[in-house]
């Protein structure tokens, strides 16, 4: 079949690019041809535009998809392109997903205290609100689609009206298939009022070594480039979050240990102090983020994929976690929305996780120390086992599917 991939690929974001591989990989395996659409507003786009010339590891993101996904429709900015390419590549099926696709914001949890004013309004990027093609919108009732392990990225969706609920149902009664990566999103499917069964289902980073592995580095190839010493836990932060004495203190501890400290750096580089003595730099292909993680002795940060592939390869990892619905306030409310509290959470390691207030984390680097040390490899290594069984399964429902028409 040749089946149209929705998702978010073609971005700054290294897990993202990752995941949408991951997912392309499957397809190709499995005797399918598969298609990126590449849909994104023109606010995106000018700012890709603007960052593969500014930004060398802009640059690295996309030169890696382009390089790996073969197949790749040109830009597209609504549901009419959508259609148009559906027809112009004979596609037979369209997976939507995974990633946060399936987001709305209203406009109460878009208001939050300024610095300089009273308050300001957020105003997310077209691909962040519906109605816009993630959801089907425009294309789902003429052919056969799938969401496949979709986020609605801590959406508020208690503050839906009754309208937009309805019209949300009725878009998603058009598929043939969902399943979502979180908790939150399984309710805010339920909220909206969708009749289908809605399963909490795998990542397909879950199965990045099985789909993809073909194009993970060596370690020994790894570890000459990026002169890295025998064990080292690489440490990836938004911001100050952990302040620079902490640092140094967990640093020292895992030197104890036999371990070094990497800074590990975000697509916008490293934006907090620290006195290591190895820091990996921009720009960086997401193949080499993947396989960094995957040869490490430990993580220790902010992203949900970076802990997604810690998990699927049995690497100790705790979690500052930066997730979660925001109040006027800008804090983080602690009401389940965390997608990496929820993934975690399945591992049983909640213990690995502490939020972030405030723009500060309160833990020790001897509690880090002390997670990383007792990490579960084995159950671990088990649960992951697990999920790859429960992924492969949700592809095999979405191609079935498919095939029913």
């Amino acid at each position: 079949m040749n089946i149209g991939i929705l998702t978010f690929y073609k971005v700054a974001n290294f897990g993202a690019n990752i995941q949408g591989v991951s997912t392309y990989y499957y397809l190709k395996n499995a005797g399918h041809n598969p298609i990126f659409l590449n849909y994104l507003s023109h606010r995106t786009e000018d700012e890709l535009k603007k960052g593969y010339n500014d930004s060398i590891q802009v640059k690295a993101h996309l030169d890696f998809v382009n390089n790996v996904c073969i197949i790749q429709t040109e830009n597209l900015y609504d549901s009419k392109d959508v259609e148009r390419m559906i027809n112009e590549y004979h596609l037979d099926a369209i997976i939507i997903g995974s990633d946060a696709v399936v987001q709305h914001h209203p406009l109460l949890s878009r208001i939050h205290k300024g610095r300089r004013r009273p308050f300001y309004i957020a105003h997310p990027v077209p691909e962040r609100m519906f109605p816009n093609p993630f959801w089907g919108v425009g294309f789902a009732n003429m052919i056969p689609a799938a969401m496949m392990s979709v986020s609605s990225q801590n959406s508020r969706y208690s503050q839906f009206s009754k309208s937009l609920k309805s019209k949300m149902r009725e878009t998603l009664a058009n598929m043939k298939y969902i399943s979502v990566r979180d908790t939150w999103t399984r309710d805010m499917m339920l909220a909206i009022g969708t009749t289908q069964n809605i399963e909490v289902t795998p990542d397909p980073v879950f199965s990045f070594n099985y789909n993809a592995g073909a194009l993970v580095p060596s370690e020994e190839d790894l570890r000459i480039r990026f002169n890295l010493p025998k064990q080292y836990v690489l440490v990836s932060l938004h911001s100050q979050s952990l302040s620079v004495s902490i640092l140094d203190e967990l640093n020292q501890k895992l030197k104890n240990h036999g371990k070094e400290c990497v800074v590990f750096p975000m697509p916008n580089g490293v934006k907090f102090q620290h006195n290591f003595d190895y820091q990996v730099n921009v720009p960086l292909s997401p193949i080499d983020w993947y396989a960094l993680i995957k040869y490490s002795s430990g993580y220790v940060g902010s992203n949900m994929h970076p802990i997604i592939v810690s998990l699927h390869n049995a690497v100790p990892c705790f979690s500052i976690d930066h997730w979660g619905t925001k109040d006027f306030f800008n804090r983080t409310v602690r009401d389940g929305s965390s997608k990496v509290e929820h993934i975690m959470g399945v591992f049983g390691l909640k213990e690995n996780v502490r939020p972030i207030n405030a723009g500060v984390c309160e833990v020790s680097a001897e509690q880090i120390v002390t997670a990383l040390q007792n990490f579960p490899k084995e159950k671990v290594r088990a649960v992951a086992a697990e999920r790859y069984e429960q992924y492969k399964k949700m592809m095999e429902d979405i191609i079935d599917c498919f095939q029913k028409k």
